[in-house]
């Protein structure tokens, strides 16, 4: 036989050359006496023999899912009669048997390959098998398979591919085995064995549930969670594969596996990982009470023994967790941003403790909380949250506001005490002497109670160092040049952040002494919130409002004024009509455009993530905006300021009816401390989406130039590298010379985590951080969230931000691009920044997973009056679909699906 049929009697070496690794460990397993189902294999080089004669001899990868498919994949004559003397050989000829792809790096050390090709159940006769051969070698092209090869960085060298023949078993249960549990891998004591009834190719596949027995590594004892196992597969007597059948009332909700079963399973699979030097994931079927095993692979995605030994890998404790800094860098956060904000961080808080007289030996021994406030978790930015708190630790008042902190965070679950014990986030809480404590408190007081003076230096001076910024194109200056005005941006801005770090401080202050008063003298702690949200509403005069304010007034004028100019908006697509506005078309109106972008260019959605294009690169999005409120009603800023001026006058009667005398003076001074204080906070972060809108040119100016020397592919290959490792090339400090290599590194890295799952909202890491973030699993294991549920399972519970009950359909989005179109529905959504706030007023309402109170979501919607609820879990919010209509009660935080 040319093509040399292989099976257990060849060499493990020849196996695993050409039949693949599934091929390698059937012999394997029959070595250790397992129960193998009789099986062949045919050798990789068929595969390459059919590929011969399709005239791609050199490169299978240019194959096609198209051209691959039968009858396109043929079955030389040779193979063909090879096969055929092999299937009767072994009489498997008539003989049900599964014809198996045995891909050549399939079930590899690294990379499993699985569910990437295709299997074929029951199959009987030289003519089905051949038929089955074909199909198995035309899934090495299936379009998932190369698109897996292509994210596994093995799309160099085109597939191979063997094909296993095996004897099919008629299994009255069947399922899989892990002798460790992938989705806990730190529950070093389990393993998993998962079973439903019939074949296992439905668990496998996942049409059906399974039962799930976690068994104790060393006793053997198990606990089970069951399955309704309404349905098991069988084979199909009449059309041959197989059919899904109805299981009984009584067996569906039976164990599909004895006791002993599980405890023989579990024997086996613990066995697999001593003989085979690591843990396995092997399928097995019991048939006539007989235990046989169909394939073993090893489990790829495991992180190494050592991570859970604290003598190599550590073990102190941190929470991560995301909460409201989600608003500001949603989803992937490229490397430049991440170590442009982590150095802002560290300077900020650190000089921000300096000058409220923090003593500098304090401030030098908790140097790793300053650098360490944030992290960035496959691609993402969480809080390391206990740091903020031991941040708060360092000034006597504030290290007993956690719960302001999380107030203003947005932090759903506050640190419990037996998380505290974890950590003892007050391990280093400095011992001030009574006198440092009176005068840090003195120092605290003052800066809470001021505050005027400090943000109008502060402002000037942000105005004195942009503007020259914002008006030179900074792409023409020379490296040395560019890099001397990010240090400068440094040295004259950001060691002079104070004023708005002191400000946030007196807005957590204000705004949780608000909280406190209103639930303790005003209503009941169910009620506080909202009616705190009510007294918050309609201050009038936000930053965050104000760009909203002045396209409403373009759209507006452009209603009521000449109607073929209003035409043509209506008409023009957003790119034309920017052109049109630049070379004469409407001149006073492409002056206003003009005059927004200069003002306002730097903000847009994801406006601190410095890899995004903002208005300056996309001018057009402006006349977009406008052209929606143009077509479907231009809403009156009148109508909003008179309800936001209703909702606040009739929360201000109410206080006014429940207090009398000095509660009610205090708690209207505290009032009046918590709007200016968030009206400051809105001033003054505006100023900072400035400063990151200068800082993005400048960083796409350095990309220019390093592409210019043939140091990157592209300029926007910049964003793959550091701050450090950018201001080191240029002055002579290189980690490496390499910047394309590393840019490119970076990049199909962060491609990874874009095209994978987020960790969760808050979770738990031990030791080296960085090794756990390596295993996806490993993040999931702490899952810290307690989400706020309603009995009703129709209703979604959250946060209210601004009152008003609405019934209306949802419009949900991803993306802000997912809003075009959006007129009077309520608006759901994962988070908003203030780039989203330009389709606030088309909508009813706003129904937002992430933020705070103090977000800028909810900020804005107080301000324009827009009924919001935030904190609704992300898993509520996945049985929203568009359309769908829903009773919206924003004051009470609650959504009833109709």
């Amino acid at each position: 036989m040319t093509f040399t049929i292989l099976g257990p009697w060849s060499s493990p070496e020849e196996l695993a050359c050409e039949g693949g690794g599934k091929a390698a460990r059937l012999r394997l397993l029959e070595q250790l006496g397992c129960a193998v189902p009789a099986w062949i294999c045919i050798p990789a080089r068929a595969f390459d023999s059919s590929l011969a004669l399709m005239d791609r001899p050199e490169s299978g990868a240019q194959v096609t899912a198209a051209e691959a498919r039968p009858p396109a994949m043929p079955m030389p004559d040779d193979v063909g009669g090879d096969i055929r003397d092999a299937l009767v050989r072994y009489s498997l000829d008539d003989e049900f048997v599964a014809v198996r792809s045995s891909g050549l790096d399939e079930d590899g050390a690294e990379h499993s390959f699985a569910g990437q090709f295709e299997s074929f159940l029951y199959r009987r006769g030289p003519s089905e098998v051949l038929h089955a051969v074909r199909d198995c070698w035309a899934s090495a092209f299936s379009e998932r398979n190369m698109a897996y090869r292509s994210w596994i960085d093995a799309q160099s060298a085109g597939p191979r591919m063997g094909v296993i023949v095996q004897r099919m078993v008629d299994s009255e249960s069947a399922g899989v085995a892990f002798s460790r549990d992938p989705l806990r891998p730190a529950e070093r004591k389990m393993l998993v064995v998962e079973s439903v009834w019939g074949q296992g190719e439905g668990l496998v596949s996942g049409a059906l549930d399974s039962d799930r027995f976690y068994v104790n590594r060393e006793t053997l004892e198990s606990d089970v969670t069951l399955a309704t196992k309404t349905h098991a597969l069988f084979r199909d007597p009449e059309k041959g594969g197989t059919r899904s059948v109805a299981v009984e009332p009584e067996r569906a909700e039976q164990a599909s596996l004895a006791p002993e079963q599980v405890r023989e399973v579990a024997r086996l699979a613990l066995r697999l990982e001593a003989e085979l030097g690591g843990p396995q994931d092997c399928e097995w079927a019991y048939a006539g009470g007989e235990l046989f095993v169909l394939q073993t692979r090893p489990i790829t995605t495991l992180p190494p023994a050592a991570l859970f030994d604290p003598d190599v890998a550590g073990d102190g404790a941190v929470i991560w967790d995301n909460s409201n800094i989600i608003e500001s860098y949603a989803g992937v956060t490229t490397p430049l941003t991440f170590s442009h904000v982590s150095r802002s961080y560290r300077e900020v808080y650190y000089q921000t403790c300096r000058i409220m007289g923090v003593p500098p030996a304090v401030i030098q021994a908790h140097e790793p909380v300053f650098r360490n406030m944030l992290g960035l978790v496959r691609g993402r930015v969480y809080y390391n949250l206990v740091n903020w708190y031991r941040l708060l630790s360092l000034f006597p008042l504030l290290g007993r506001s956690k719960g302001f902190m999380d107030t203003m965070m947005g932090v759903r679950q506050s640190l419990t005490p037996e998380l505290a014990e974890l950590f003892d986030p007050l391990d280093r809480t400095p011992r001030y002497g009574l006198f440092r404590r009176l005068a840090l408190l003195g120092r605290l007081v003052h800066r809470m109670a001021g505050g005027t003076r400090a943000n109008v230096v502060f402002l000037r001076r942000v105005d004195r160092v942009c503007r020259p910024l914002e008006e030179t194109d900074l792409g023409e200056l020379s490296l040395p040049a560019q890099a001397a005005v990010y240090q400068s941006l440094q040295d004259d801005v950001l060691r002079h952040w104070t004023a708005p770090i002191v400000n946030d401080t007196r807005c957590m202050l204000a705004f949780g002494l608000l909280k406190a008063l209103t639930e303790r003298w005003v209503t009941a702690s169910a009620d506080a919130g909202s009616l705190q949200n009510d007294l918050l509403c309609g201050e009038g005069d936000l930053k965050s409002t104000e760009p909203l304010r002045l396209l409403l007034e373009i759209a507006r004028d452009i209603s009521t004024g000449d109607g073929a100019v209003r035409d043509r908006f209506l008409a023009d697509p957003p790119a034309g009509l920017w052109t049109a506005l630049q070379t004469g078309f409407a001149p006073d109106l492409a002056a206003r455009f003009e005059d927004y972008v200069r003002r306002f260019g730097c903000r847009c959605v994801d406006e601190l993530k410095l890899e995004t294009l903002d208005l300056h690169d996309q001018p057009h999005m402006v006349v977009a905006s406008v052209q929606g409120y143009l077509r479907h009603g231009v809403p009156s800023t009148e109508e909003m300021k008179g309800r936001e001026a209703t909702i606040r006058r009739e929360a201000e009667n109410r206080v006014r009816q429940t207090l009398h005398g000095p509660r009610r003076v205090l708690y209207f001074a505290v009032l009046r401390w918590a709007r200016r204080a968030i009206s400051d906070r809105e001033l003054l972060r505006f100023e900072r989406t400035r400063t990151f809108g200068v800082t993005r040119r400048l960083f796409r100016g350095m990309g220019g130039n390093l592409a210019r020397l043939g140091l990157l592919d592209d300029e926007r290959d910049i964003f793959y590298l550091t701050v450090d490792e950018l201001l080191g090339f240029v002055e002579g400090r290189p980690g490496s010379l390499d910047l394309r290599g590393l840019a490119a590194v970076r990049r199909r890295e962060f491609d990874e985590y874009r095209n994978s799952p987020a960790p969760p909202d808050r979770f738990l890491t031990r030791g080296a951080a960085g090794a756990s973030m390596r295993y996806p699993a490993l993040l999931l294991d702490h899952d810290l969230l307690t989400e706020l549920r309603h009995d009703d399972p129709d209703t979604l519970v959250g946060t209210p931000c601004c009152p008003g009950v609405v019934e209306a359909p949802v419009w949900v989005a991803d993306r802000f691009e997912d809003t075009e179109g959006l007129s009077g529905q309520i608006l759901v959504t994962e988070r908003t920044d203030p780039g989203w706030i330009p389709v606030f007023p088309a909508c009813a309402g706003l129904i937002i997973e992430r933020g705070s109170l103090l977000s800028h979501s909810a900020v804005v919607a107080r301000e324009l009056g827009i009924p919001t609820i935030v904190g609704v879990s992300g898993e509520a919010l996945g049985r929203l679909q568009s359309g769908q209509r829903v009773l919206m009660d924003a004051g009470r935080g609650e959504v009833r699906i109709l």
